[in-house]
């Protein structure tokens, strides 16, 4: 009776903490989690890591000269090959993030490295829970 009783409270004290990270999860507001998936990214652009940094991309993504997601891709890569993306820095301190149902845009994001410096407005969108990139405005790039 008494394991019974042990293996009952271990499975409670589950339940609980699994609650509790589901609704720590939900108290976050979009503005927390677009930050969170921005810092993401940025890390991803600094480590060169082009299959983090594709992660946070939507396969709904639409771009004026990319096309889409695999554009995108193409054009990252070919400037991680030309080494433009050596020691880049990706600045979010002064990015605002208007958010307008399940769809925001962040401006400022600053990038600065060899090529020089630009600044971007990004679209992101919720997509099944997420927030993901769906668009971009870089003038010169």
């Amino acid at each position: 009776m008494k394991t019974v009783n042990i293996v009952l409270v271990m499975a409670l004290a589950g339940i609980v903490v699994a609650g509790c990270a589901t609704s720590m999860k939900a108290a976050l507001s979009p503005e927390e989690e677009i930050a969170a998936q921005l810092e993401a990214w940025r890390d991803a652009m600094t480590n060169k890591d082009i299959e983090g940094i594709m992660a946070l991309f939507s396969e709904k993504f639409s771009h004026y000269d990319w096309q889409d997601k695999a554009g995108a891709k193409m054009f990252i890569e070919e400037a991680m090959n030309l080494g433009y993306l050596d020691d880049v820095t990706v600045l979010l301190d002064d990015a605002e993030i208007k958010v307008d149902g399940d769809v925001a845009s962040v401006y400022p994001v600053d990038i600065e490295g060899s090529f020089g410096a630009i600044s971007m407005e990004l679209i992101v969108s919720r997509t099944n829970g997420t927030w993901l990139l769906t668009g971009m405005d870089a003038p010169g790039l």
